[in-house]
């Protein structure tokens, strides 16, 4: 193997997209960003549209690349490649992505996997134990030192998001259509419900909530608020906060269980766990993990998968 070359390392979420372009030692040279590339929530075109413009940024600002239009790794000496993204959830889903990926010749070694690898990588010393995501979804990926693996969560919104920022800004809103109802007594969540969209009465969000323009991204951009509100001591939010802890919770639980793990790390990532929700998780799983590691920068994660790639063989499938 050459010792030229760069590593591009992709981390595409709910939320956001970020590719990171580093030398052969993993030393990050420039960012990327781009919008969503959850496939489940934005397709497969727009999916690979916000790839393609976060590494289009990336690139930029390598010195000697010229990115191109539609291709801008064409001509950049990428030596491997890791795509860490939501939605990779089955192995058609990741057999699309790598199709595209051999389409595009970026590279011939790659891997595509989904985004809570990048957080197992990243966040547990031998890459084995736990990894709990939490920001406009939710997901539990464990893996034992033998190399099993068992997730749990990740289903989306509609079928099992838990502990999730969808999921917390949704028993928000049902929290305050019920105070408004008088069934609830949730008067401060009404009112930052309110604040946030800046509404000028509660019967605004039918409208708000239902129409196709207001997305799950947004709706979990709420969460939040919430998590604020719980902080500040509104009832209401502590009980939506806790639930949130104790299902998240249940997620770690099952992991190690099923793959009988004794007292593993525990890797943390999203926006959801950086404050008290972190630390009502930490509270609730007690002594069932050895050590707790927030990782703040996935993408990492997704380099240390792609410096592994440069031993082995070109992908061939």
């Amino acid at each position: 193997m050459s010792e030229t070359g760069l590593l591009l390392a992709v981390d595409g979420g709910g939320t956001k997209t970020q590719a990171l372009v580093t030398d052969l030692q993993g030393k990050v040279l420039a960012r990327g960003l781009g919008p969503s590339s959850n496939v489940h929530n934005v397709g497969f075109e727009q999916s690979c549209k916000a790839v393609t413009t976060a590494i289009d940024g990336a690139l930029l600002q390598v010195g000697g690349l010229r990115a191109r239009r539609e291709a801008p790794w064409r001509g950049a000496p990428i030596a491997a490649a890791c795509f860490g993204l939501a939605g990779i959830d089955a192995p058609e889903d990741e057999m699309e992505v790598s199709r595209w990926v051999r389409e595009q010749t970026i590279t011939e070694r790659f891997v595509v996997v989904n985004d809570a690898e990048l957080v197992l990588a990243g966040g547990t010393p031998e890459g084995w134990g736990v990894a709990l995501i939490s920001g406009t979804g939710s997901v539990c990926l464990g893996r034992a030192p033998s190399g099993r693996t068992v997730r749990v969560g990740g289903w989306g919104p509609l079928l099992s998001d838990e502990g999730s920022g969808y999921e917390i800004a949704s028993h928000a809103l049902r929290a305050v259509a019920r105070s408004v109802d008088g069934r609830e007594q949730a008067p401060g969540l009404v009112k930052a419900v309110l604040r946030h969209w800046s509404l000028g009465d509660p019967t605004s969000l039918i409208r708000f909530v239902h129409a196709p323009s207001t997305t799950a991204t947004e709706i979990a951009g709420l969460a939040p608020v919430v998590l604020e509100q719980a902080q500040n001591g509104d009832a209401a939010a502590r009980d939506i906060l806790d639930r949130a802890a104790r299902d998240l919770v249940a997620q770690v639980q099952t992991v190690i269980q099923r793959l009988q793990l004794s007292r593993p790390p525990l890797a943390l990532a999203g926006g959801m766990l950086r404050g008290a929700l972190r630390e009502a998780v930490v509270r609730h799983v007690g002594p069932a993990i050895a050590s707790v590691t927030y990782v703040s920068d996935p993408p990492l994660g997704a380099v240390v998968i792609a410096r592994r790639l440069l031993a082995g063989p070109p992908t061939t499938s």
